[in-house]
């Protein structure tokens, strides 16, 4: 089985080109078993999947989403998680600061939180094997009796074994009972930094700075800083780089959101920025006959994808940009499979070369190709 929570693999992994051939093919093997038994029991469509996957090669497909993305194409069965402001939602960020953004409409249709999303999966479970007498398999999937959000933080937060933090008491004057709602309510837009110390003149006393003890793990207890080497490119990159020409960078840009899940259906952002972006060199553009608006090709080994072309003069020659994440124009098609020893992938780079496809006319006239660099 093959899951994807809150991700977008088709547009976002390494290798994404072979990756999406190869997850459509094995789920393919499971729909057209799904097709042989229409109209039967929800046992004999069990049946036909575990066949299918078992003997067959097939790969059944669940995505967890705000929207239907791209990996929707394999999907054979579809969760509808909400967005913050939908539902209550605790967060931290890189300096260990708590928020409590919380629900001021409601989530459309079936949605729910994924906290609540996953107490459903785990509850039907337990009563699934619980009927089949399977206890110890069914206390596998014990403790989600969630009705809330609320719930999930208290039972997950709490036990989680953070400092500062306890089981709840009837009376709520338990020391360790110090992060609930109500307090990360009042501490508004600014939260509190974790560990939380204390709780004192209705706030929540967190902790600024870590480690102002000197208590790394360490010999003397002082942080070290080492050196790291630049190891060079991987091999399949820089087999790449003997092959292609160009160097195809990539990163998210300020105008559109993420994977563009929002802004896929706001017509305004759709209409500026239609394709992923490839900026690129003039000088390089001239010797390509492309000129901004131009639709291109990139491709190497790996993969291809299309990309519109918007001439930069800060663009070196030789190197490009290309939007991360587009739906219209997949940069990750181009990537390698390589990942280092820890499994972190090398996905900003890697080497193609570009030829110009044509131009579509209407993008003249919704799009913009000044310098997106702001001078001062």
């Amino acid at each position: 089985m093959y899951t994807a929570w809150g991700a977008n693999p088709f547009q976002t992994t390494l290798n994404a080109e072979q990756h999406r051939t190869v997850i459509l093919k094995r789920a393919n093997i499971v729909r057209e078993a799904m097709a042989t038994v229409r109209g039967g029991s929800t046992a004999q469509r069990v049946d036909a999947i575990y066949d299918a996957v078992k003997n067959k090669g097939g790969l059944f497909l669940a995505n967890i989403n705000l929207y239907p993305t791209k990996l929707a194409e394999a999907a054979h069965v579809m969760l509808p998680a909400a967005h913050p402001g939908e539902i209550n939602l605790t967060s931290m960020n890189g300096e260990r600061r708590m928020r409590l953004s919380q629900k001021f409409m409601d989530p459309p249709g079936s949605a729910k939180a994924d906290c609540l999303i996953a107490a459903a999966i785990a509850n039907t479970l337990r009563q699934m094997y619980s009927a089949e007498g399977k206890q110890d398999m069914a206390a596998r999937f014990a403790g989600f009796d969630w009705k809330t959000e609320e719930d999930a933080f208290n039972d997950g937060f709490r036990m989680a074994g953070q400092p500062g933090v306890g089981p709840i008491d009837s009376q709520g004057g338990n020391t360790g009972n110090l992060v609930t709602y109500e307090r990360l309510i009042a501490m508004g837009n600014n939260g509190v930094q974790l560990p939380v110390k204390e709780y004192r003149d209705g706030k929540l006393i967190g902790t600024e700075m870590l480690y102002t003890d000197y208590t790394f793990d360490t010999p003397d207890g002082k942080a070290e800083f080492k050196p790291a080497t630049w190891p060079g490119l991987p091999k399949p990159v820089a087999e790449q780089k003997e092959k292609y020409k160009f160097w195809i960078n990539n990163g998210r840009i300020n105008e559109v959101w993420q994977t563009l899940y929002h802004d896929q259906y706001n017509e305004f952002v759709k209409a500026r920025v239609p394709m992923a972006y490839l900026e690129i060199n003039p000088d390089d553009a001239k010797s390509l006959a492309i000129a901004s608006g131009d639709v291109v090709e990139v491709f190497n080994d790996y993969g291809s994808s299309y990309a519109l072309a918007y001439l930069e003069p800060d663009i070196k020659r030789n190197q490009t940009f290309m939007q991360f994440g587009h739906f219209n124009g997949v940069m990750g098609d181009l990537t390698t499979a390589w990942t280092d020893r820890n499994v972190v992938p090398y996905y900003k780079g890697t080497w193609a070369n570009i030829r110009r496809i044509g131009k579509v006319e209407a993008f003249k006239e919704t799009i913009s190709f000044k310098s997106r660099r702001f001078m001062t």
